[in-house]
């Protein structure tokens, strides 16, 4: 993973987190967790936004759901998106924050319980 002159992960990301559906989590530490591990990065944002119900199946189970996308530095998209949660504790969050410090490598690094399940509303309609 290459780093920025101060050592700290330099591969950009914009990472949205649902804040309306935080149910019964840690939600506040959690958040705060999410937080630190964006500061801690040299081009990653954090969007807070409205329920991404039309995105993830936010509704199976409690905790923070989010999104999180590479992009380049100018925050042009430069994969695929990857749906999480529920992260629903600060271990969670702990464990997300490691795969993003690791540059979101798809390798299994991000533990399956935090990987959502895509929206009904978002998927293809098969006749």
């Amino acid at each position: 993973m290459p780093h920025g002159p101060d050592d700290r992960p330099n591969r950009p990301f914009t990472l949205v987190v649902c804040g309306s559906c935080r149910g019964e989590s840690d939600g506040d530490e959690v958040m705060e967790s999410l937080r630190k591990a964006v500061q801690g990065s040299s081009h990653g944002v954090l969007v807070s936004t409205g329920c991404l119900g039309k995105l993830l199946d936010c509704r199976r189970r409690h905790g923070l759901y989010a999104a999180v996308q590479p992009c380049a530095a100018d925050r042009r998209p430069s994969g695929p998106v990857a749906r999480l949660g529920p992260i629903a504790t600060v271990a969670d969050a702990e464990a997300l924050s490691a795969w993003l410090r690791r540059g979101m490598p798809d390798d299994d690094t991000l533990p399956g319980r935090l990987r959502a399940v895509l929206s009904p509303a978002g998927a293809a309609h098969l006749n």
